[in-house]
């Protein structure tokens, strides 16, 4: 298991393995027995604080990616995504129709003559209203609108998806391990009790 760090430069993503754990058999690291207690309770400390700090971590980079490049994603290909549906005659441009196209452009599903279609009608709208491309051509305009897609690698929209969606597997997986170490916790006191019962040859106490 990893943990994500994602570097942001000049528009480009760029998503690097940094702290790497050892390969480990949850459901071994999470058992315990009475023999193992005394060497728990040297380590079981530090595991857990190492698990938590991971899991902060990786939400923090989960965080980061949506907010620093997903959302700009969306909202730079959404404009275009627009201009494309005016193009075909939508008036009514809801939010909902909007990011449905945004999907059909930037899918890597789609093919080339396909943008090269939808660029072509978004650059004729985007012309009309004088939105600052008037002085540029139709290959220069493909090179804006598809700047995304055009990066190595290329970010479609299940590029995006994808890595979010690991993100925050990762994330949560972790988090839940750390959960089931503090959980540990008290499961390993619980058995240091009974087991200092057993030794003193003291039965079950009832709350009475």
């Amino acid at each position: 298991m990893s943990d994500f760090k994602v570097g942001i430069q000049n528009g480009y993503v760029k998503i690097l393995c940094g702290e790497i754990l050892p390969e480990t058999d949850i459901e071994k690291m999470l058992e315990f027995n009475e023999f193992t207690l005394e060497e728990l309770y040297q380590t079981h400390a530090a595991v857990q604080a190492r698990w938590e700090q991971i899991t902060i971590n990786l939400k923090d980079q989960f965080d980061r990616f949506k907010d620093e490049f997903e959302q700009k994603w969306w909202a730079y290909n959404k404009k275009f995504a627009k201009l494309v549906l005016i193009g075909y005659g939508d008036k009514t441009l809801a939010a909902g129709s909007i990011k449905d196209m945004a999907i059909n452009i930037y899918s890597n599903e789609t093919t080339q003559l396909e943008l090269d279609k939808y660029a072509y009608v978004a650059h004729q709208e985007a012309i009309k209203k004088t939105m600052g491309f008037n002085e540029t051509d139709l290959e220069g305009f493909k090179g804006l609108m598809y700047k995304y897609i055009n990066m190595n690698p290329p970010w479609y929209f299940e590029t995006v998806l994808n890595t979010s969606k690991t993100l925050e597997k990762n994330f949560l997986t972790f988090q839940n391990i750390a959960k089931r170490l503090d959980n540990r916790s008290y499961h390993m006191k619980d058995l240091k009790d009974l087991t200092m019962q057993r030794m003193g040859n003291i039965g079950p106490m009832s709350n009475k």
